[in-house]
């Protein structure tokens, strides 16, 4: 792994519920409906991914507060309908790992790589993939961590920070 940005901590967020719409329409306004609908209801939405289109329709996938989870599924199904979406899911034994760094982590070179190999050595199974500029995130099942904390943050030599 090469770059010179500094890793700092693996945050571990146990609170969450990730929603799958999936097959929703690939057109403009479809995230906008989602999130609008979330936003009226209070409903605060902590990751979002959305996979590239397919034959004119796409998936969106998103995580909740476990809190709020009964109140997005009945949005989720009520916009389900209303976009013609072809289905949704949900899984609530979910946490989300996110690497931290000091600085730009899109400086390091292999970063990802070196991340999601660790993970998959162990045949720990990544459901959601999020990045930004200074965060790597991904979603495993709940039942992983333990055995994904500790690979992850003796291999990269991390402090773990548990978010509730």
């Amino acid at each position: 792994m090469g770059g010179k940005a500094k890793l700092v901590t693996l945050r571990i967020r146990r609170t969450e519920s990730m929603i799958t719409l999936i097959g929703v329409p690939d057109v403009p306004g479809v995230a906008a409906t989602v999130f609008g609908a979330m936003a009226e209801k209070s409903i605060p939405v902590t990751m979002i991914v959305q996979n590239a289109p397919d034959a004119g329709s796409a998936s969106i996938t998103f995580t909740v507060f476990r809190r709020d989870q009964e109140a997005a599924l009945a949005i989720t199904r009520d916009i389900m309908d209303r976009l013609g979406a072809e289905g949704w899911m949900n899984d609530d034994q979910i946490v989300r790992l996110s690497v931290v760094g000091g600085e730009l982590l899109e400086e390091i070179v292999g970063l990802a790589g070196e991340f999601f190999s660790i993970l998959a050595e162990e045949r720990i199974n990544v459901l959601a993939i999020n990045t930004t500029a200074d965060v790597v995130s991904c979603i495993i099942e709940d039942a992983n961590l333990d055995k994904a904390v500790e690979l992850l943050s003796s291999q990269f030599g991390l402090k773990v920070e548990v978010v509730s």
